[in-house]
């Protein structure tokens, strides 16, 4: 008999954990979670569909090969840059592989040519690629009614001792827009309001800060993160600079400016996840990142009594969740949640529940019940299918939204 998980056990574990105000509690939002904000509904095919706001990594991917694209007679420093990774076994290379070996080639470059590439042409193929970025990603939310708002209710829902720590690889703004437009004050490294400069002092010294104010790292940068004229890092929403973008998902140590918030943010999840019984709870991340993974998981290894809940958009079979898997088994203090399946404590097993009728009691819609008839052998026989939608950032958002007006009604219980 395959091993089970409760439903109604897990998600009430992870209540108690959500509603405390003295454990510190993070929150890591990667790349997929723009995709459940849907814009522009257009017919392809006879079907209705719409857009992400944000395009994933692969989407955004395709855009920038597109756009920087050349032709058979003169292929670009795109067009190259690809057919070389290739060449090298790198199948199917993404945005962040790409700058990653552009950064990589810069780096030896010097006056002469790398690869076929001066650094000239590497600079300007890196600073090309990311105002693609840039313009893809800056985009706001549509309405005030979004996950991100109900990520930014949440955390402003009770008074804490211990600050919410919120985490991303994401380059967008979106987070910031929620919580200025919920009125949920944060702090995110940077100092000052024309041209806010990063403070490493501040970053490192953040619990001596009002735990009110929720952290917002963002490990991979951000489109209005620059470089001015003397190198130093800050973060400037005008348009017309032109400076460097702060934008690195290529893991390299290639300009001591770049690297130091880089390191900082790591730094941050580092030392969130060696605190006693922290929890993180982790979604739209395929743990395809090797530099955090590894963070991730020697932290935990240094600190046991910390807990990390990721929710996975999917099936936990899917090929690309191969890395999840191996990390949840490598560790009993991963909780990986897909919508069928589980691994708790290294143990993998189907949802299920004892009391069928508890679902409804689960905040959010987080779970759903589906039940189909088969045939066994010529007998018709009903089988249940329990499922965890938590790796759906809308329906993370929902229950956290929900869970903000129960910590606000056991708030106002008189005290008898």
């Amino acid at each position: 008999m395959s091993r089970t998980h409760d439903i109604y056990k897990q998600v009430g574990f992870i209540q108690q954990v959500l509603a405390q105000n003295k454990k510190a509690i993070g929150i890591f939002i990667a790349a997929g979670c723009p995709l459940s904000i849907r814009v522009h509904e257009r017919e392809e095919k006879g079907r209705k569909i719409t857009d992400p706001l944000i395009p994933d990594v692969a989407g955004l991917t395709d855009i920038i090969i597109h756009q920087l694209a050349g032709n058979e007679k003169e292929p670009s420093h795109c067009d190259k840059l690809v057919k070389q990774m290739i060449e090298d076994g790198l199948i199917n290379p993404n945005v962040e592989e790409m700058l990653s070996r552009i950064r990589s080639l810069k780096l030896v470059a010097g006056k002469g040519m790398v690869r076929g590439f001066v650094a000239q042409e590497l600079a300007e193929l890196d600073n090309a690629i990311c105002q693609i970025i840039s313009e893809k990603v800056d985009k706001e939310l549509p309405e005030a009614d979004t996950p991100y708002h109900d990520v930014a209710i949440w955390a402003r829902s009770i008074e804490r001792e211990k600050p919410v720590h919120i985490f991303t690889t994401n380059y967008d703004l979106l987070i910031e827009q929620a919580f200025e437009e919920e009125g949920c004050p944060y702090f995110d490294g940077f100092i000052g309001a024309r041209k806010a400069f990063f403070d490493l002092g501040a970053v490192e010294n953040e619990r001596l800060l009002d735990p009110r104010w929720t952290r917002l790292w963002k490990i991979h940068g951000s489109i209005n993160w620059k470089l001015d004229k003397k190198n130093n890092v800050i973060r400037s929403d005008k348009k017309d600079d032109k400076k460097g973008y702060l934008i690195y998902p290529s893991h390299l140590k290639y300009d001591q400016s770049r690297k130091m918030p880089y390191l900082a943010m790591l730094d941050r999840l580092k030392e969130f996840l060696l605190t006693p019984s922290s929890a993180l709870f982790v979604t739209g991340f395929s743990f395809n990142d090797y530099h955090i993974n590894d963070v991730m998981l020697q932290s935990l290894k240094a600190n046991p009594t910390a807990m990390v809940f990721a929710f996975l958009f999917g099936e936990l079979d899917d090929p690309k969740y191969e890395k999840a898997r191996n990390c949840a088994k490598s560790v009993p203090n991963i909780s990986l949640m897909a919508f069928d399946k589980a691994i708790i404590a290294r143990n993998e097993g189907v949802w299920n529940m004892k009391n069928e009728e508890l679902i409804k009691d689960i905040p959010g819609n987080a779970a759903v019940l589906s039940k189909k008839t088969i045939d066994n052998n010529g007998r018709e026989e009903e089988v249940k299918e329990f499922q965890l939608r938590l790796g759906d950032f809308a329906r993370f958002g929902t229950f956290l939204r929900e869970l903000s007006v129960i910590n606000k009604d056991e708030d106002e219980k008189p005290v008898i």
